[in-house]
């Protein structure tokens, strides 16, 4: 008898991985169900998002410091060893390093001392996140209060999510996002025509109080930036310049009215 689909054969599916006698299954599976089909065509959206990050690293030379390393006179198996960690490390960089080759390249120009690419790494994550069809968040709008609580104290920054009713978006839910050193706290909209809006939030450290508003297009993704008391903002979406903007407004303006005591 054939076992039940997995969640480990979807994932081998869309990964090209899955052995060939459990491929006819998980076909037949796939064509008698158009929300697992979905589910695989977001996956295989996300594995190409992740090549196009990846695949320029590739190429690249190693690191000069590891070049050198290697030729220290540390004896051939001390080196070979502290080179073999090094990799390790790096992959391991890599690997916990959310969103693949953009999140791993903006590590290494942060410790380079290089500023890091809010923008580009806001899209991603919208792109990511909004085209779940399944979990898009960690907590559904009806926990608004504690949603925000959560991600208030995770960011240990006082948080809200805006009501964007007013421009035909209702809250979905938010979760937390993994960022270079510091947590990102991501809202997240949708319209009646389930075109979805994310709002991340991410502390600054100090010296970074001035407001600076921003536009950028990533990939397709319009992100509109700004930070504002030691708190960066980024509004992202598949929208144009004019509409992503007046929602903006819309945000920027209610999170910075004190909410009313409760």
């Amino acid at each position: 008898m054939m076992s039940p689909i997995s969640d480990d054969d979807i994932q081998a599916f869309a990964d090209r991985q899955l052995p060939a006698d459990r491929r006819a299954a998980v076909e037949q599976a796939l064509a008698a169900d158009p929300a697992l089909a979905a589910r695989v065509r977001d996956i295989e959206r996300q594995n190409a998002w992740l090549r196009d990050g990846l695949d320029a690293l590739l190429t690249e030379p190693p690191p000069q410091r590891l070049v050198d390393a290697a030729r220290m006179p540390r004896g051939p198996r001390r080196a070979w060893q502290w080179l073999a960690a090094s990799s390790v490390a790096a992959l391991a960089t890599l690997v916990l390093g959310f969103g693949g080759g953009w999140y791993w390249r903006d590590a290494q120009l942060e410790i380079a001392g290089m500023p890091t690419t809010f923008a580009r790494q806001a899209a991603f994550t919208h792109a990511l996140y909004a085209s779940d069809v399944n979990r898009p968040v960690e907590m559904w709008a009806p926990e608004e209060k504690r949603l925000v609580t959560w991600l208030s104290k995770r960011l240990d920054y006082p948080l809200h999510a805006p009501d964007l009713n007013s421009m035909g978006y209702s809250l979905v839910g938010g979760r937390l996002v993994a960022g270079n050193e510091r947590p990102t706290a991501l809202f997240m909209y949708e319209n009646a025509a389930k075109q979805r809006l994310t709002l991340q939030a991410r502390k600054q450290p100090p010296g970074t109080e001035e407001t600076a508003f921003r536009y950028a297009v990533e990939d397709g993704i319009g992100v509109y930036y700004w930070i504002d008391d030691r708190c960066a903002y980024a509004l992202s979406g598949q929208l144009d310049k004019a509409q992503l903007l007046a929602i903006g407004r819309l945000v920027y303006a209610q999170l910075n009215t004190p909410e009313p005591p409760k």
